[in-house]
């Protein structure tokens, strides 16, 4: 389970995906946002989504290939976990603890630890427990490094967020990399079995919940997180926001 990597710098987001296309649903525009602003972003894949029922291996690696040159992936990194069993081995801890520490993220993403999906739930407790065991010099291999942060994203069952991020700016990019993953979200091949994701109502459902959490902070469109610790701003939050003009139609809030 042990990986090499060859890491030239550090990486500012990593971000932990259960299966390929799980990050770029939660968190591709927050991704996509972090890296045109010059950070450097990457994926971490604990597995490879094999077991899905939906498309061959080789053409899921084709499809991540074209997602992660779009999202402006720094890297992106396979951790070889078994499909619909992560997290149940005693070595998928020191995998995740291993990658942490040689690439010392400041921001770790992780999906929500209570899902529908199995996986889903197991790889966000797996991360948040090897986010704070990188940090304990008497596990593992390496140089000991905590995160900075861990935020975890919206994968199917909802959660109160902690902070929305506004995404607008970057929507038509976001559905251009949900939109590589041909084999899991569109029925082009009649050989292919439907799923409840592949079902064109799915994707519409997707843009709702985006279109949801956005209202929430009076955008077009958002992506939500969790933070289990409180966040720390530099002031009250709005207070830089620009003051609207006596001509400016005041933005719709759901609150």
């Amino acid at each position: 389970m042990r990986q090499a990597y060859k890491m030239s710098e550090f990486i500012d987001v990593l971000a932990f995906s259960p299966h390929p296309d799980d990050a770029e649903l939660g968190c591709g525009g927050s991704l996509i946002l972090s890296s045109g602003k010059g950070f450097k972003i990457a994926i971490a894949d604990l597995s490879e989504g094999e077991c899905s029922s939906r498309g061959t291996c080789e053409q899921r690696k084709g499809e991540k290939h074209s997602a992660s040159a779009l999202l402006g992936l720094s890297d992106r990194f396979p951790l070889g976990m078994p499909d619909t069993r992560i997290g149940s081995s005693t070595s998928h801890r020191p995998a995740v603890i291993d990658l942490i520490r040689k690439v010392r993220p400041r921001i770790v993403l992780a999906p929500y630890w209570k899902d529908r999906h199995p996986d889903h739930g197991a790889a966000g407790r797996l991360i948040r427990e090897a986010c704070f065991y990188a940090g304990v010099a008497s596990t593992g291999n390496g140089e000991p490094f905590r995160p900075d942060r861990v935020y975890y994203y919206m994968c199917h069952s909802p959660f109160e967020p902690s902070f929305v991020v506004d995404i607008t700016s970057v929507w038509a990019q976001k559905l251009a990399v949900i939109n590589a993953y041909r084999t899991q979200f569109f029925n082009e091949n009649p050989e292919m079995k439907p799923t409840a994701i592949s079902n064109p109502e799915f994707l519409r459902y997707h843009e709702a919940r985006c279109v949801y959490f956005g209202t929430m902070i009076s955008v077009a469109y958002g992506e939500p997180f969790f933070s289990v610790e409180p966040l720390s701003p530099g002031t009250l939050p709005g207070l830089e926001s620009p003051l609207p003009s006596d001509k400016q139609t005041p933005p719709y809030r759901c609150f």
